[in-house]
Order: C-alpha cells, then structure tokens, then sequence
C-alpha cells in the first residue's frame, strides 16, 4: 500500500462492516417472516455490496448459509418434476453445464467462457444464464456451444429466484457430469439450487478472486485462474478442494492485420510509438495517489512521438473524474468488441491501476507486445497476477518506475522485441492449444473422483489483513472521491454507505461534517442534499442492486 493511504482506509473498512452488519440484519428479518424470496433478495443485496465495499470477508455463512438452508427445501418452495429433453440428448462424452449470471459483448468473463467451449472439443458444453442483463447472449457464444453440441438456457429474469433455482437444478440434474459456476459475486441461484446432495459434482470458476462471493457451501472444486488466487481461497474462503487452470487463450497472431493496416485503419502515423491500454472504465479512475490520466500525460510530455490509446472508456466518461485535462495524444476509444487491431497497431501495453485487467494484460501479451504492469498494488489480485508472467514481469514499486519502465520501452525497439517475444513464449507453454488442454484435463479429472457434497461454512468477522484494508480503500476512492482530502473522502463515504443501508442518523451526521470540513466544494452540497433530502438516494440504491443482477 506504498502509493495509498493506510490510515484512511482502515476508516472505510470499518464503515463498510457497520454497513454491511445492517444488511445481515434485513436477511435476518425476511428469514424471520418466513418469506423465501424476500430472503433470497435480502441475501442478494447483501453479498452485492460486500463485493463492492469490502467489508473484511470474503465468504460468511452469515448470509450464505441461510440460501443453502432454502436450497435443502427447494423441492417444497418450488414443486414440480424436471420438464425438457435430457441434458445433451442422445449424444455420448462428456457433458459440461456452465452457468453465468449474465453474458455481454465485451469483458474478460464472456470471452473466456468462449475460449473454454472453443477449445475443448472433446466435450459437450451447454450454458444456463440464470439472469440476462441488458442485451442477449452473443451469437458467437451460442454458436460455439451449438457447435458442441450443447444448448443455451435463458432463464426468465422475472421468476422469483427460488423458481429460478429449480429451473437450474432440473437442467443440471437431466445428465450433466460437471458443472462450473461462472456466476457473478452476489447471484444466489447457485446457491439454492445445487444445496441438495445429489446431481453432478460443481466447480466454480473463481474470475472474481478479488471479491467477496457466494458459493462457497456448494463448491466441491474451486478452480482458479492464478497461483495468488488460489492461496487466497483457501485462506478466506473456506472451500474443501482448490485448484489452479490458467486462462485459454487463442493464437489468433495469423489474423491480425498488419502493423501497417491497423495503423492506417485507426487514423496513427506509421512513426508514431504507441502505447494501448485495455479495461473497464472504472479501471481508469483516479484512487488517492494513483491517476492514470495523470500519470500518462507526464509520459507523453516526455516523448512527442508517443500516443496512448484506452480502449474501454471515453473521453466523455472519464471527464468527470479527471484531476487535471486530457494531454491531446490520450486517446480514448471508447468500448470496441475486438481490439485486435489495436494490439496489432500498439508498441507497447500498459495496465490499468490500481485496478488492472488479467485477460486484457494476456491478450496483449500474446500480440507479442512488452507489457508495463500496474505498479504498488493496493491488493494482488486487483492486478494482473499471472503464474507464467510473474517471474519477468514484476510490478514496479512506485510510479516513477513505472514511467521509468515505459520510458525504456518507448526508447529501445530491441527491448520491445525481445520482451514481448519472451512474455509470449512463456503463454504460449499452458494457455494455449495442447498445454491449456492438458491442465483442464487435470481439473476434469480430479472432479470426476468428486460427489457433490454441499455444507454450511462459518459466519466470519472482518478481518484488517493488509488486503482487505487496500481493497477497501480502492472501493471508496476508486471514482476519485476525496480529491486528496482522505478525511473528507472517509466521511463522504460513511455517509453514502450508511445512506444505502438504512442508517439515516448517521448518514446526516456524516454528510453534515463533510460539508463543514470543505464548504467550497461541490461534492459536498451534493452530499449534503443527497443525504438530507433524498436526492440522488434512489438513484445509488439502484445502481446497488444493478450490479447485484449484473447489469
């Protein structure tokens, strides 16, 4: 935490825990009414915001166990015999169920469940989204599990989720041998449906090692995607059996365009250095001391020939939260479904901080371009953390040398050659082709030994471990709250999280000393009217409980 603000962020941990405490009250109240789907809601609403405010734990029985309790009901919630054709009907192998919350266009979670049905064609893969967000299924993904011979499930987001759960057991239960968890942090589904002793044995595909997650009471297997996450689950997450797969990657290098095409399709000179950036937009928002925008405008203030493209963001999305204007060679491109030609026109990667992209980071890596990571960690596993890459490409222990590194790599075309050569090679051994396959052989092979076997977890008190402090912190300023002001950001924060979760008094308070601390500022009326006359209010709770469904 060299580049953060240790003593803050204990203040937003400590917050986010009252906060989150008040949300295991209301699961406890719907349980209490005996109302299984306002429970299931509850529990929902809960987990979402201790995936985006940490609260100190990674797992709690607290709330997951009372999903798993219903789930041990589900066939008297929600009666009914299993309807439809068998699961892969008629054909024989092995027949993979993955289920996701949601699929989109774009983003690391879709693509890589592309590339695992892609490239394992020994196997029958159908996917079940249990909840759709905005948009369908893209066609390419339905293609590939079609080409399987699989299918794709849609369950209709207006069934009550303990509908929805049966739905889910039933397709699994018609002969699937495995199925894998893609689910999103707060998606309670799983949960209830797969509560039961019986059916396939279930892994969960932990993309979201940084987060907090339900899941863990049904999870025979955790399969993960990097060494640090795997050391990370068995210490916070109480799982009985943990693994490590690295991310299938394609090698597509033979269908890039030219250098020289992409750079002409995208409007760059052919002497330009450029630099390429891959992410979310919240990945580009300042935190306490860490601006990438800041940071990159010193970057291309030192080379006149350098350009840096963000693909993921715009310039219009990133404005608000600027610190300081956009230099006129930072680029944002806004969101592109294939950024190939990006890479394929780029010098150099550079990563997002202090939230970086793990598949963005790969992808660039493969194009065979040097990659400059995300420096200081708040938390391991907010960056790029991948086992082939760890040994050459540590993270640089302050800003400075992380410009120091791109400077080296702006001046020196045979240092951008050799290294991205070497970054490469190193994938190309177990993400790729026969090497990816053998370490999912491995997995498949170990849950085939397993039965399903769910079972509560422990409840868990907030830990102050160095990661949670750190992923607490990005949670609160990761929108570039507290401009420097680390007091003010502490109060805004407790205010708003308060706010949310029903504690009024306390919200007002909060707000009311943020305003006196800085008067001036805009964000402080804004606060102060949001919380004192419910302005905006509505608008955050929604957002809250977007996210939870994953929209």
């Amino acid at each position: 935490m060299s580049a953060g603000v240790p003593g803050v962020a204990k203040a937003f941990l400590d917050a986010n825990a009252a906060a989150y405490a008040r949300l295991v009250e209301r699961v406890r109240d719907a349980a209490g009414r005996g109302d299984p789907d306002a429970t299931l809601r509850a529990v929902e609403q809960a987990a979402s915001f201790a995936a985006d405010y940490h609260p100190g734990r990674f797992a709690d029985g607290t709330i997951e166990n009372v999903a798993l309790e219903l789930g041990w009901r589900l066939d008297d919630l929600s009666p009914g015999p299993a309807s439809g054709a068998p699961f892969a009907n008629g054909r024989s192998g092995r027949r993979v169920l993955h289920v996701t919350t949601s699929v989109l266009g774009v983003g690391g979670h879709t693509r890589m469940l592309y590339h695992w049905i892609a490239a394992d064609r020994d196997t029958h893969h159908s996917v079940l989204v249990t909840r759709q967000g905005r948009g369908d299924v893209p066609a390419w993904l339905t293609q590939a599990v079609r080409d399987s011979g699989g299918e794709t499930y849609v369950l209709e987001p207006a069934l009550a989720i303990i509908d929805r759960a049966r739905h889910l057991r039933d397709v699994a239960c018609r002969g699937a041998d495995l199925v894998v968890l893609h689910h999103f942090a707060s998606d309670v589904v799983p949960t209830v449906a797969f509560a039961a002793a019986a059916g396939p044995p279930v892994a969960v595909l932990n993309h979201a090692d940084h987060q907090f997650w339900l899941g863990s009471s049904i999870a025979d297997l955790v399969i993960n995607l990097r060494t640090a996450g795997a050391r990370h689950t068995a210490d916070r997450r109480f799982v009985r059996r943990n693994t490590v797969m690295p991310i299938p990657l394609p090698d597509d290098a033979a269908a890039a365009p030219s250098r020289t095409e992409a750079r002409r399709a995208l409007g760059l000179d052919d002497d330009a250095i450029v630099l390429l950036s891959v992410g979310r937009p919240l990945k580009y928002r300042p935190c306490g001391a860490y601006d990438f925008v800041a940071t990159a405008n010193r970057v291309l203030e030192r080379h006149p020939r350098a350009v840096l493209l963000v693909v993921g963001e715009t310039a219009e999305g990133i404005r608000p939260h600027l610190r300081e204007p956009l230099h006129p060679r930072l680029l944002f491109e806004g969101t592109v479904e294939d950024p190939s030609p990006h890479r394929a026109a780029a010098d150099v990667y550079v990563e997002s901080f202090p939230f970086g992209s793990q598949t963005a980071l790969l992808e660039a890596a493969m194009a065979q371009l040097p990659v400059v990571p995300a420096y200081a960690p708040l938390f391991p596993l907010l960056v790029a953390n991948d086992d082939a890459l760890v040994p050459v490409l540590p993270n640089p222990p302050d800003e400075a040398a992380f410009r120091a590194r791109i400077d080296e790599l702006v001046t020196t075309p045979g240092l951008r050659a050799s290294t991205g050569a070497e970054l490469r090679e190193r994938l190309l051994v177990d993400h790729v082709g026969d090497g990816w396959l053998e370490r999912l052989r491995a997995v498949y092979e170990e849950v085939a030994r397993l039965p399903h076997a769910p079972t509560t977890i422990p409840s868990t008190e907030p830990r102050h471990d160095s990661a949670d402090l750190g992923l607490a912190q990005w949670n609160a300023l990761g929108g570039g709250a507290g401009d420097g002001d680390a007091t003010w950001a502490a109060l805004a924060h407790t205010a708003s999280i308060s706010q949310l979760t029903g504690d009024a008094g306390r919200a007002r308070w909060c707000a009311l000393a943020a305003w006196l601390r800085a008067p001036a500022r805009k964000a402080s009326w804004r606060l102060l009217e949001g919380v004192w006359f419910g302005r905006g209010v509505r608008a955050v709770r929604q957002r809250l409980l977007a996210r939870g469904r994953g929209e």
